[in-house]
């Protein structure tokens, strides 16, 4: 009994004790915000030399956020009557990192304030994406069409198959709205291939190529406030990672006695690696547009852009290299030769944005 009641009078100190510790902090900024309401009163009784030592302390460790606000305009206000024009600035410049986008009332604020926020600035110079995903459709550009038949009719039908890609990026200010932009991105672009040889053998399969690239860009913004919109055009090098074609499926086509055509599969392997056909390095132009839908200090971006392969896909120097075409079981039953060829596309992404204000005096 004497134990338990030991027990009970040690959980009682210690929940008193955690009480007081917990209001502690309220009571202080109970006591921080007196001590403003305090300071704009003495602000409109013109005992300005008075408002510093009131509210210095809280500044540091006792305001919130709006608060803080608060406690730096009058700080800003007073150092201004005062003619002390330094902290008046470092005032400012406090108030500016708080609140970026923080802006005077024509209505309400003295002209000295006013006239002092002209002077400053908190635009940003440096744009950081967070992060970018989306997907694409690739289109081909055949430049010489191959086949194991040697055909010259163009029976190769490429349709576009979605990929994705993934990234991040930066952009910088370099004369008003006018950026530089630089990305990396893990791209995969695919496409399906329906390819005849001698009117007879059919062959389909999925060929995806998974790159690294770097676009560059010059990116023109119309800052709208809410929605601003932007139009952008670059060059966006690459380097292949992995090549290969998948979901491989052959047939023949026969005439039977009666004219109907039969078709008679034949399965081949169900992944090819094709990377040593493939060129390593190479570029496209593109141009693009979109969106940075602002969501408080950040943007949500919507893109759309567009690119024109420049380069040949395809390496001919080892298109009929035997050690590589036929360890691959390229010739049967795949049925497949690289066409030279280039690939454009049409790419859509979502991203955040993240500006890096730098509040500074300008004039």
């Amino acid at each position: 009994m004497k134990n338990q009641r030991c027990w009970m009078r040690n959980f009682l100190i210690f929940f008193v004790f955690a009480i007081l510790i917990s209001a502690i902090p309220a009571f202080a900024q109970d006591q921080c915000t007196i001590a403003l309401n305090e300071a704009e009163d003495k602000f409109d009784q013109g005992r300005l030399y008075e408002i510093p030592e009131i509210i210095q302390s809280c500044i540091n460790d006792g305001f919130t956020k709006e608060e803080k606000i608060r406690a730096y305009r009058l700080l800003t206000l007073t150092y201004l009557f005062l003619d002390y024009y330094n902290e008046a600035d470092k005032s400012y410049l406090e108030l500016l990192k708080l609140s970026p986008e923080y802006n005077t009332n024509d209505e309400l604020d003295p002209m000295e304030l006013i006239n002092h926020h002209e002077k400053f600035t908190t635009r940003p110079i440096y744009y950081l994406t967070m992060g970018k995903i989306g997907f694409n459709f690739s289109y081909v550009n055949i430049l010489t069409d191959y086949s194991l038949s040697q055909s010259v009719n163009n029976s190769d039908k490429y349709t576009s198959v979605p990929g994705f890609h993934a990234g991040f990026g930066a952009e910088m200010v370099l004369y008003q709205n006018l950026h530089l932009s630089g990305e990396f991105f893990l791209s995969q672009k695919s496409l399906h291939l329906i390819d005849t040889h001698w009117d007879f053998y059919t062959t389909n399969m999925d060929i995806i190529h998974t790159n690294i690239e770097l676009p560059i860009s010059l990116k023109y913004n119309f800052f709208r406030r809410k929605v601003n919109p932007f139009i952008a055009g670059g060059i966006s090098p690459s380097v292949l990672l992995e090549s290969n074609i998948q979901n491989i499926a052959g047939a023949y086509r026969s005439i039977d006695e009666e004219g109907m055509e039969e078709e008679f599969p034949v399965q081949a392997r169900q992944e090819i690696g094709t990377t040593q056909l493939k060129n390593k390095f190479n570029y496209s132009l593109l141009v693009g547009g979109g969106i940075n839908y602002k969501i408080g200090l950040n943007y949500l971006v919507f893109e759309v852009r567009y690119s024109m392969g420049m380069l040949n896909i395809t390496d001919i120097k080892k298109r009929w290299r035997e050690d590589i075409v036929v360890g691959r079981n390229l010739k049967f039953p795949v049925g497949q030769v690289d066409d030279d060829f280039k690939i454009n596309n049409l790419s859509f992404f979502v991203g955040f944005v993240k500006p890096l204000y730098k509040p500074r005096k300008i004039k």
